[in-house]
Parts: C-alpha cells; structure tokens; sequence
C-alpha cells in the first residue's frame, strides 16, 4: 500500500512539474537591459624586450579596469514540454570598459628602459544559448554559454578580442509580462600578441630604439541587476 502511494504521489509530482512548465510565463521572445559593475584583469607573459641587439627581460606590472556597466539583450526562450527551457540570445554592451594600464621597465648594464600603455574594451557584443530552470510560473534559474567579441583601443592601435563567456542568473515575474533578473558574467577573451615601440637610454646616456614583445590576455567578469519583458 505505501508504495502504491509513492507511485501515485511521484506521478502526481511529474503531471504537476509538467503543468508548471507549459505554463511558463517565461518561453517566446523576450528583450531586457541590465545595469551592473564590471571588472577588466589584463595579463601579461612571454614579455621581451629587444634593443641593442639583444632579448632582455623587463618587469610588467598592470593595474586591472573597474567601473559601471550597462547591456541590452534580445532573445526567445523555447520551451520542451518540462521544466526546462532553452533560450537563443544577443547582448550588446555600449559602453566601454575604463582604462586598464600596464607599464615595463628595465634596469641593467645595458641601459633603462620605461614606458606603459593603457586598454580599454569597447561595443562588446555576445552571442549565447542560455539552459533554464523554470522553478514555476514565474521564476526561473538559468545559465549562459556563448562567444563575445569586442573592439580594443590602446597598445598604439585598435584591435579585435573575442573569446568564451559563461554565466548564471535569475529571473522573475513581477506584472503582466514584465520581470526583474540577476546575473554574473564572466569572459575570456583569449590571448594576442602585441608590440609596443619605445626607446633604451643606454649606459652612455644615449637613447636607442626599442621593442617590446608580449602576449596579452584578458578577462573580464560584471554583476548585473536589470528589468525585462517577455512578450
């Protein structure tokens, strides 16, 4: 009798995890902004420096970019008949990220050397599928998966970075249609290498020309709070 019961009792939960799922205020289209603060972490390796005729080693030291941040999204939740749901989106970031800065310096028999340079990441745009958990009606756990890519400045030139993006939120209905939403993201923007040309001041005082040679790899994370609605 008592596992009769649980049989009864585990199939009631299944039809009722079913209805609260076709019922998901949260599958079709939907478009949102979000408000937040974001952080930008450069790194560097692989660092030379060539004068002289020769490879040396400098010292890089870089100061990370924090500061608002703000997206708009678009994108359409399909929906499989359970409680979870699959959604298609594009996010746009218009504005860009403040200067992050690096400097390199050496200090030896052959001669100083100092210089630094600053990168910022502008209109980054990111692609992503996004499985969600539909815990009822009106509320919903979801992750992110996708690819951003972002124009740079600095470094002398602009340039072009794009990687992986992972990320996780949570979503709410608060009237007809409308929601509010949590999220953290976190990009990786994959490496380059970069040049940057400077002068050595030699040991005699005399300035040569110099390069600097380094891979460049960065990341970025933001915490969102922001209002949507789903059509």
């Amino acid at each position: 009798m008592q596992i009769r019961s649980f049989v009864y009792s585990s199939i009631l939960c299944c039809i009722s995890s079913a209805t609260l799922a076709q019922n998901s205020k949260f599958s079709g289209p939907y478009a949102q902004f979000g408000i937040g603060y974001q952080t930008a972490s450069p790194s560097f390796s692989n660092t030379s420096l060539s004068a002289v005729g020769q490879t040396l080693t400098p010292t890089v030291s870089v100061s990370n970019a924090s500061g608002f941040t703000g997206t708009v999204a678009a994108g359409y939740n399909f929906f499989s008949g359970t409680p979870l749901l699959l959604g298609l989106g594009i996010e746009y970031t218009p504005f860009p990220t403040s200067n992050a800065t690096a400097s390199a310096s050496y200090s030896g028999s052959v001669g100083t050397y100092q210089d630094s340079a600053s990168v910022r990441v502008n209109n980054s745009l990111n692609i992503f599928i996004a499985p969600g958990l539909a815990l009822d009606q009106n509320k919903l756990l979801y992750g992110k998966v996708g690819y951003t890519g972002s124009s740079a400045n600095g470094v002398n030139t602009d340039f072009y970075m794009g990687g992986t993006s992972l990320g996780f939120g949570y979503k709410q209905i608060i009237s007809e249609g409308f929601y509010g939403f949590a999220e953290y993201n976190y990009v990786n923007y994959g490496s380059l290498n970069r040049s940057l040309s400077g002068n050595l001041k030699t040991s005699a005082n005399v300035s040569v020309p110099a390069t600097l040679n380094s891979t460049v790899t960065a990341t970025s994370t933001n915490l969102l709070f922001g209002l949507g609605y789903q059509f």
